[in-house]
């Protein structure tokens, strides 16, 4: 009787064993298909969080675009004063766009000569304006803030608004508007 002892309780750890691990292989995040959407390297997401900003970003970029720059700042007074632009570029580098967040301190934006509407899922409806906008030469794309009362705060930027985005050109305002509505928070 003895023999049969440890085989039965061994065959019964192997059952236990085998579930349990099952259950953790099961259990595990799907992150690196998120990441895939986003189109964002582990460094790249990395800086972002370092900011400690709540990280909104587009779930839909343009065929053949990828982050190429991630910009962050801080400023050392107050809390208002951080700051991170994602700037997209397609492979061929002739269009560009940028997603910004700020933890506070914004206005209004003026109506452009053209206005699209936005309706996220998430911030709600609002628009995008077709105008001169910042540093612009000619008409660009820069959408209205969007975030909660007390921020963040974040929005589209489109080519010539900031001195990051001036070598190249606009995506369309179709586009740009469906990047817009697929803004989504990091986990």
């Amino acid at each position: 009787m003895k023999l049969f002892k440890y085989p039965i309780k061994l065959a019964f750890c192997f059952v236990i064993c085998v579930i349990a691990s099952t259950a953790a292989v099961i259990a595990q995040p799907k992150s690196p298909q998120t990441n895939s959407v986003i189109k964002l390297t582990p460094t790249q997401l990395k800086v972002l969080r370092s900011l400690g900003l709540k990280i909104a970003l587009p779930s839909y970029v343009p065929t053949n675009f990828h982050a190429d720059k991630i910009i962050v700042s801080a400023g050392r007074e107050n809390i208002d004063s951080l700051r991170y632009l994602i700037v997209y570029q397609n492979l061929s580098a002739d269009k560009c766009f940028a997603i910004e967040s700020v933890s506070g301190g914004i206005g209004d934006l003026p109506s452009g000569s053209r206005s699209y509407p936005i309706n996220s899922p998430i911030f709600g409806k609002s628009t995008l304006e077709q105008g001169l906008y910042g540093n612009a030469k000619q008409p660009t794309l820069l959408s209205q803030w969007w975030g909660e009362q007390n921020g963040p705060f974040y929005r589209f930027v489109g080519t010539g608004v900031m001195p990051e985005l001036s070598n190249c050109n606009n995506i369309t305002a179709q586009e740009a508007v469906k990047v817009s509505q697929s803004i989504r928070y990091l986990n």
